[in-house]
């Protein structure tokens, strides 16, 4: 069924290519393009074809300047045939475009994705080859809005289309005429969760390229990054585009003051979306960062995968903006519990804890509660996952020296009498920490994988080494992924016997079970 399925798309691929080429090379063929546009409602779910086809007419059509009507003020319309013809031109590829927004909503995947792309592609085309005359930069917003309002008003979920969006937000002018037509699409009091989780995500696309946030450079760097900027609708024979990162920031804040009055916290996956957006994107553009302290402090205090979102927000606002949080430490405290192994935030938590736990200044017992509680999770941790929590008890061993006397060496008893820490305490201060020591650290120096076993040696030998603290980037777990996709193979083994046909070899025990049909 499937094969059957591709022969006829072929079958109406290679149809639609003739149909497209007699249209372009005569105008006696002009009718074909009506009954490509027809197509449109006769087809119910695979576009792809339909949409390749209109991409490739109005794009050569644009390159001619076929769709170019000059208008003349205080001028009588011109009637003649080759203006009648340039106005049902124009109408044909308005129904195209509409078409095309509207397949973003319906049918596959992957024609929901062929049709944004086709959308892209032929806002492109207008803005290298525009319908009116126009000598400087000239970039379709209009066009923009349109594919913006059809992702945003979707009642599904858009994130398929948006992620396959974020190959034009690369380009400056994309990104900043985005930026501004998405702060005209946010005049909503009351928009639907639906609504909500497309608009921030379209937004976190919008600012994956940074932006610049010092303007101050000298002219002739100024004029190296203008050339090297990307641009979507840029020309070799028109202006520069002017790229304006203050504008952009601009428009990023009144993108996110419109998203603030909405109810971002009921759901917990807008609510993370959220999170996401601000850590990670807007927290150096926002020209008042204050005003998120509620949001931050009122996530912090929700418990799960949002507190650790929150946490880099309000580490930022207690490092870059004198913000004070109460009891800071005491949550921190907290998150690290059995649960956090199953978030995919772990190794963000780590990483943030480990600058947090950085000062010097810091109670000594406070920080000996958190390498306690740290070896404790250990424990019962993944083998990836104790060697992050063990090198973060190294770093925290490393800037404060005076809990090396919670180490247990090979000449001292390794596991207490009784150990007076308690796990369950929720203020690090009362733990009795200081009163312990680090029997799981001299535990696991004996566990069966080697990198755990080598990472609480480096603990052990901290003191004595007096080596430099290694960071906990979020990114690190990347690494193990990329060596082995570095590795090559001649060949790989399959099976112990080589096969001498399509029968399983003799003596096979599978046999004795099942019995092979042809």
């Amino acid at each position: 069924m499937a094969a059957m399925q591709q022969n006829l798309t072929k079958m109406v691929s290679a149809q639609l290519r003739i149909k497209a080429n007699e249209f372009l090379n005569s105008r006696k063929h002009a009718n074909n393009l009506a009954d490509i546009l027809q197509m449109f409602e006769a087809e119910t779910d695979n576009y792809t074809p339909l949409l390749l086809t209109i991409e490739v007419i109005f794009t050569e059509l644009l390159k001619r300047g076929d769709l170019i009507q000059e208008i003349v003020p205080l001028k009588p319309i011109d009637h003649s045939a080759e203006a009648e013809y340039t106005r049902w031109l124009r109408d044909c590829y308005e129904t195209a475009t509409t078409r095309a927004l509207e397949c973003i909503k319906r049918g596959r995947s992957c024609s929901r994705r062929q049709a944004l792309i086709t959308t892209c592609k032929l806002l492109q085309a207008e803005g290298k080859y525009p319908m009116e005359s126009s000598p400087g930069y000239y970039f379709p917003s209009v066009r923009l809005k349109n594919i913006f309002s059809v992702l945003l008003d979707s009642e599904t979920a858009m994130t398929a289309p948006i992620a396959r969006f974020q190959e034009f937000t690369e380009y400056r002018d994309v990104q900043q005429y985005g930026l501004k037509v998405l702060s005209t699409l946010a005049y909503r009091k009351s928009p639907t969760p639906m609504y909500m989780q497309n608009y921030l995500e379209l937004m976190d696309k919008l600012l994956v390229s940074e932006i610049p946030v010092e303007i101050k450079m000298k002219v002739k760097d100024r004029e190296e990054d203008e050339k090297e900027e990307k641009l979507l609708c840029g020309t070799d024979d028109k202006a520069p585009f002017p790229y304006n990162p203050g504008v952009c920031r601009r428009y990023a804040n009144r993108c996110w003051g419109f998203a603030c009055q909405w109810p971002l916290c009921e759901e917990p996956r807008t609510h993370r979306r959220a999170l996401l957006l601000l850590v990670e994107r807007l927290m150096p553009l926002l020209t008042r960062p204050h005003l998120a302290t509620d949001m931050l402090c009122d996530s912090l205090d929700a418990g799960g995968p949002i507190s650790m979102l929150a946490l880099q927000g309000v580490l930022e606002l207690v490092r870059r903006h004198n913000i004070d949080y109460p009891d800071l430490y005491d949550r921190l405290y907290v998150m690290f519990e059995p649960e956090m192994f199953a978030t995919r935030y772990k190794r963000r938590l780590m990483h943030l804890a480990d600058i947090f736990l950085s000062s010097t200044h810091l109670p000594e017992g406070l920080v000996a509660a958190f390498a306690k509680r740290l070896s404790r999770l250990a424990l019962v941790a993944s083998p990836e996952d104790a060697c992050g929590l063990l090198q973060l008890v190294a770093n925290m061993i490393l800037r404060h020296p005076g809990l090396k006397r919670m180490i247990c060496y090979e000449d001292s008893p390794a596991i207490m009498s009784s150990d007076p820490y308690v796990m369950e305490e929720t203020c690090a201060s009362n733990s009795r920490a200081l009163g312990s020591s680090l029997w799981e650290v001299a535990a696991l120096q004996r566990h069966f994988c080697a990198s755990v076993s080598a990472a609480a040696a480096r603990v052990l030998a901290a003191p004595k080494d007096r080596a430099q603290p290694v960071s906990l980037a979020a990114g690190d777990d990347s690494a193990l992924f990329d060596a082995e996709l570095k590795k090559r193979f001649k060949t790989i083994e399959l099976n112990f016997i080589r096969p001498q046909g399509m029968t399983l070899p003799s003596g096979e025990r599978l046999l004795q079970y099942w019995e092979l049909m042809a």
